[in-house]
């Protein structure tokens, strides 16, 4: 069954979304953000590394254009621009450790051309040097290294001198349209200090800079600040005015407090009548190890869009570290992030009649403090420094709170796919930020502006009709010409090549003086995929409930259409009626247990978001092959060499036909021969059905022992000892006399003296190897009687093959010698001369093989 559903459009809220200028994030180490999905999500691909500033810029339907750490820019292909290259020679004057490194400004009338501004980080020990390459200590002497980072040098780190602020034009009509910085437009000094001060001449400029629109609409300022000056620099059609309108405003940042006074954002609000700037110190003391004693603060300005002039200094904290500031989209809030007696985010109420008391702790962030930047959905995005993601304010137009920050990504933070933030975050035109007008009918005051549709081809966008007002529609950056009322009827060919995407932009100019109004929506035309009926496969034990794979189902969903699964979301259902009515949801899991039984499961496929599909996929349980899949480990006796050994994975009786088999080895029989150790596994899957168990075979070479003996007789204490060759592979157990009662000890003691048979048996079941040994002994007495038993006195334990020679010597008590013979002779008969000897004690003198003489004594019986 395949039964499409009645869900057609669905139109994504992306509270007051801006231009696609700033879609596109690159920051940090290596690290991104695109706004052009929803939720925004992470960037793999840039070649950007900072500690802190950086700036990016995209066109308006959010393809990026290119980005730059204030020395280098990258295209958009994130090649380097030949003219803007720092490594290669052609660098910009900026400075990746400088707050705001770069900001980069779209001409107002001309769109190949951008003004990439950069700030420098205006170092002490530079300024030490000046006008000579730094860093140099406060004598002016040269030094090797930075004193306040580790290592750091020149060119690696700094070029060695502060160049203050700059700016450079990049023409995107150059390099294939890929983008150069123009010839003979690289670093442009803008002056932002007293030309007839000696000392501000040696620093030339803060670390801040922002940029807001102008009243008059086609016009941008570019705004920074110095000590106790703000310089508000004006681009129009005319191009870059750099004659700066200056403004005198507290606080006064003294010179001696630099570099660290220097640190800390600068942020216009959307609406451009505010401006925010956070200082991390008034009191910075190189000399003692860098300190800034916590002495920094944060001020709320007035800015005039239509002069450029500063005005009414606020002071809304002091005494802290300063460092990230930025405005809610509505501008009523401003935002910055401070330590104090820990990290934090606080916030203000502009709208409060006591500003500085309206101040609300959002978070106890507990690490550094980083940059704020506003997004183009309208949250506020946190730098956390090392981490693999950003923080985020939810709700920043909000009180409290109610603003709702967080770490989570599942809560609204940004995963940055392995990817590291740093301190800093891009600054961009701050009025891209501002709130646009609604052109996508919504049942709220969101703005709406993503459209989604599905198997429905024509769509209306609109905005409120307003006597006198002029309406400019257009499409993928081109104007529709005829279209000019509040009204804009727009429609897709059923055939086209879905999914199709549209980008519109509507401009509302009320003709009274005032900028014109803008909204924008991208449509999505789509096309429901023809899923169809399919079938999930599984296989079980004999007697035991299938497990199932439900994350499977989308893997052959994607095969059926040829779509990437990203794009396909399910739900799964029980019955029918529960997927109609969207209950009882069974989890996506990949080991669900049907222990209800069922036949097949319902299946809600949702694409593109939009999109929605209902089939059913059929559940196949088949059963596993009845195998013992334990390891078996067999022994191999070398002594059968070249014999084989057969091993077979199934069970005596079964029916070998009736499996497939794969062994390690290549072979595909049922049973296979061996005669070597190794591992053989081998893999049974039941004939026509997927399901496959592997047993796997431990073969260990074994043999029967090759070994020697050690006898120890030449004491009282007899013993013998069994050495096994190390060649000998097996595992061995010991016996001596018969082969029975096998001990783990390789030694026997306590011996009497005499033959020996000793056995040496293989545990693995190899065999017994054995040998004769004899163990020899002094007889204590003799009968020579003539029956037979005892008739003479000789050494006991000795072999047939008589390989010892030992002199034995038999005495009287009073040292007669009465026979001298060896181990190979018979013995004493107890005659001397061919007489009888009496009975009584006799003693004897034997002279071992080794040389070694043993006296003792013994008795004749008669």
């Amino acid at each position: 069954m395949n039964k499409i559903l009645a869900f057609l459009i669905c139109i994504f809220s992306v509270s007051l979304y801006a231009q696609g200028q700033a879609d596109n994030w690159y920051f940090g180490n290596n690290a991104g953000i695109t706004f052009n999905t929803n939720p925004p999500s992470a960037l793999i691909n840039g070649q950007l590394s900072t500690n802190e500033g950086c700036s990016s810029i995209s066109d308006v339907n959010g393809n990026l254009l290119m980005y730059t750490d204030g020395r280098t820019i990258w295209n958009r292909n994130h090649q380097i621009m030949p003219n803007a290259n720092y490594f290669g020679g052609t660098g910009l004057n900026g400075d990746p450790s400088s707050t705001s490194s770069g900001l980069i400004v779209p001409h107002p009338t001309n769109p190949n051309l951008y003004f990439v501004f950069t700030v420098d980080e205006p170092h002490h020990e530079n300024a030490n040097a000046y006008p000579n390459q730094g860093p140099a200590d406060a004598n002016g002497n040269s030094i090797p290294f930075y004193t306040d980072v580790t290592s750091h040098s020149v060119p690696q780190d700094d070029d060695g001198y502060n160049n203050g602020l700059n700016y450079s034009i990049v023409d995107m009509s150059l390099n294939a349209g890929l983008g150069d910085v123009i010839p003979g437009e690289r670093n442009n000094e803008l002056i932002t200090y007293d030309l007839t001060d000696s000392e501000e001449i040696k620093y030339k400029a803060s670390e801040k800079i922002t940029a807001v629109r102008g009243r008059d609409c086609n016009s941008v300022w570019v705004i920074t600040q110095f000590r106790n000056k703000f310089y508000a620099f004006l681009i129009d059609q005319f191009g870059m005015d750099e004659i700066p309108v200056k403004s005198t405003v507290q606080p006064l940042i003294e010179i001696t407090d630099y570099r660290r006074a220097a640190i800390g954002y600068l942020k216009a609000s959307p609406q451009g009548d505010k401006l925010l700037i956070a200082h991390n110190t008034t009191n910075f003391n190189p000399v003692n190890s860098n300190q800034d004693f916590g002495e920094g603060n944060v001020y709320l300005y007035d800015f005039d869009n239509l002069t450029g002039q500063v005005s009414n200094p606020i002071q809304l904290i002091d005494d802290v570290n300063a460092y990230g500031a930025e405005f809610s989209q509505d501008g009523t809030k401003a935002y910055a992030t401070v330590s104090d007696t820990a990290a934090k985010i606080y916030q203000w109420n502009i709208d409060s009649s006591d500003i500085p008391n309206s101040i609300e702790t959002i978070a106890n962030t507990g690490q550094y403090n980083t940059a704020l930047q506003l997004g183009p959905d309208g949250k506020i995005y946190h730098s956390l420094i090392g981490s693999f993601k950003l923080g985020v304010i939810n709700n920043p137009n909000k009180i409290g709170a109610t603003a709702n920050y967080t770490q989570n990504v599942s809560e609204g933070a940004i995963a940055l796919n392995g990817r590291i933030a740093t301190f800093g975050l891009p600054p961009f035109i701050q009025s891209l930020f501002s709130k646009r007008i609604p052109i996508v009918e919504a049942d709220n005051e969101e703005v709406i502006e993503q459209v989604s549709l599905c198997d429905t081809y024509s769509y209306q966008l609109s905005y409120e009709d307003i006597p006198g007002a002029t309406y400019t529609w257009s499409k993928d950056g081109i104007v529709l010409p005829g279209e000019t009322g509040h009204i804009l009827n727009i429609s897709q060919n059923p055939t086209a090549d879905f999914p199709v995407e549209q980008n519109y932009r509507l401009e509302v100019d009320l003709n009274t003086g005032d900028c014109p109004s803008f909204g924008i929506a991208t449509v999505t035309f789509n096309q429901s995929p023809a899923f169809e009926d399919d079938e999930l496969f599984t296989c079980k034990e004999e007697g035991s409930d299938a497990v199932f794979d439900l994350t499977k189902i989308r893997e052959k969903l994607s095969k059926q259409v040829q779509i990437n699964t990203d794009e396909i979301d399910v739900k799964l259902y029980r019955s029918m009626a529960d997927a109609a009515s969207e209950t009882n949801p069974i989890q996506v899991t990949s080991n669900f247990v049907n222990n209800q039984n069922l036949t097949s499961l319902f299946v809600d496929v949702s694409t593109f978001g939009v999109c929605h599909n209902l089939i059913e996929f059929e559940l196949i349980a088949k059963a596993l092959p009845d195998i013992n899949t334990g390891d078996e480990t067999l022994i191999y006796c070398l002594e059968k060499f070249p014999n084989t050994i057969e091993i077979s994975p199934l069970n005596s009786g079964d029916d070998p036909l009736v499996y497939d088999y794969l062994w390690s080895t290549g072979d595909t029989s049922s049973q296979i021969s061996v005669n070597a150790a190794g591992q053989y596994s081998v893999d049974v899957n039941i004939k026509g059905i997927n399901c496959s168990l592997r047993k796997t075979f431990i073969i260990n070479e074994s043999e029967i022992a090759s070994f020697s003996v050690e006898v120890e007789d030449k004491t009282n204490y007899k013993s013998i000892q069994i050495n096994v060759d190390p060649s000998s592979l097996g595992d061995y157990e010991y016996a001596i006399e018969e082969p029975a009662n096998f001990q783990e000890s390789n030694t026997f003691e306590n011996l009497n003296p005499g033959i020996y048979d000793v056995f040496v048996r293989d545990k693995f079941g190899c065999g017994i190897s054995e040998k004769t040994i004899g163990v020899l002994g002094i007889m204590e007495f003799f009968t020579p009687n003539g029956d037979g038993i005892n008739d003479f006195w000789q050494m006991s334990g000795q072999l047939e093959n008589k390989e010892e020679d030992i002199l034995l010597q038999v005495y009287d008590r009073y040292g007669k010698l009465m026979t001298s013979f060896t181990n190979k002779d018979k013995g004493w008969n107890g005659t001397y001369n061919g007489r009888n000897m009496p009975s009584d004690d006799y003693w004897y003198r034997v002279r071992l093989t080794e040389g070694i003489i043993k006296t003792g004594s013994f008795t004749l019986k008669r």
